[in-house]
């Protein structure tokens, strides 16, 4: 009996010390992500479709107190691989993808300064650092943003950050270059990005600093300098000698109901050749206001009708041909503070003649896991 009583007792020492073990990784271990539905209607006669825009997962996992794991995966447009093609019986790429969007180890060597290491997210504008549905307005990302700068880009490379006050925190980083050989006139720089195997011939650097002083207003600016002549594996771009170099402005302000953001930026690209989109830049002007804000069982609901005014220009160097006037009418509906409903109007009727598009009518909803 006394053998068996102790035998019994140890395996409950094991369960307990098991269970222990089991709730320290739950512990370290952090599980999120987000996603988003939009449902998008051309008002030239032109076709509405449904589109699982992104569905991401993030994995974080804490190492001990200053040794720290962020990564995101992410599934574009539902699918990736091959598509159905009429052409060719199907052995055409499906528009979507996946994307190892984030995978970098941060080391917060003290509690205002840190190393990064892998790859993170470029430190350029509002909506790039900051893409998660709720956070944003409109139910597509800025196409200032997504041309101009271009969001969201993965940069491979290594950096620091931190606080140099109470008030200012600054990036810093030293990571791979853009391929020369994906900008267009029409989408900028934004093909040059480099998703897998990115060159590390000749370093790229980029960085930004934001200033948090004055109650409701952050404000910051971002630079980033870099060779184009490397793209995947090292390979040599077909003009070398090229540098692009960007910078830019944003701010984003609240006061009780009222919101206003802004961004502004200006880049180049110099080469030992001429390449679409040499000089490319633009801003937007963001303003919202909360006209009902939910209370008891919707304390977290609210009703915020927006307006974005934006001017951007892709290859300022072809006469106005790819500027876009783009005026966005909107509604941010939250329904707590990690699901929202949106609905939205772009008007693109300012557009140059290279890139003449359709209005466009927009629906959707997102959520973030936090």
């Amino acid at each position: 009996l006394t053998a068996v009583a102790s035998a019994n007792l140890e395996e409950r020492i094991e369960a307990l010390e098991l269970s222990a073990q089991m709730s320290e990784q739950q512990n370290k271990l952090s599980l999120g992500g987000y996603g988003e539905l939009h449902v998008n209607s051309k008002q030239d006669g032109g076709d509405s479709t449904f589109d699982y825009h992104r569905a991401v997962m993030y994995v974080g996992y804490q190492f001990n107190d200053w040794i720290r794991l962020n990564s995101e995966i992410e599934l574009e447009h539902a699918k990736a691989g091959k598509g159905p093609s009429d052409a060719d019986g199907g052995n055409d790429a499906a528009e979507g993808y996946v994307l190892l969007e984030q995978f970098s180890l941060d080391l917060y060597l003290t509690d205002t300064f840190g190393v990064r290491l892998g790859r993170t997210l470029a430190p350029l504008g509002i909506v790039g650092p900051r893409h998660e549905p709720p956070l944003f307005y409109g139910v597509e990302r800025p196409d200032m943003e997504k041309y101009i700068l271009p969001s969201t880009w993965s940069i491979d490379g290594a950096g620091i950050f931190g606080d140099l006050s109470e008030n200012v925190s600054y990036e810093l980083y030293a990571v791979g270059g853009l391929d020369s050989d994906g900008f267009k006139a029409k989408d900028g720089i934004r093909g040059g990005r480099e998703a897998e195997y990115a060159g590390a011939e000749k370093l790229s650097y980029t960085g930004r600093i934001d200033f948090h002083g004055i109650d409701g207003l952050r404000y910051g600016a971002a630079f980033y300098q870099g060779s184009t002549d490397h793209g995947k594996k090292g390979a040599d771009a077909a003009v070398l000698g090229g540098e692009v170099s960007i910078v830019s402005a944003d701010f984003e302000y609240e006061s009780g109901a009222f919101t206003l953001n802004g961004l502004w930026a200006a880049g180049s690209h110099e080469g030992g050749a001429s390449v679409s989109a040499q000089d490319f830049g633009g801003y937007y002007l963001t303003a919202g206001y909360t006209l009902w804000q939910g209370n008891g069982k919707f304390a977290e609901s609210s009703i915020t009708p927006f307006v974005r005014y934006s001017v951007y220009d892709t290859a300022e160097n072809e006469g106005g041909d790819y500027e876009r006037t783009q005026v966005t009418y909107g509604v941010h509906m939250p329904l707590s503070e990690q699901v929202c409903l949106k609905l939205d109007y772009q008007d693109n009727s300012g557009n140059g003649s290279s890139v003449a598009a359709s209005d466009q009518v927009n629906v959707g909803f997102g959520f973030i896991l936090q």
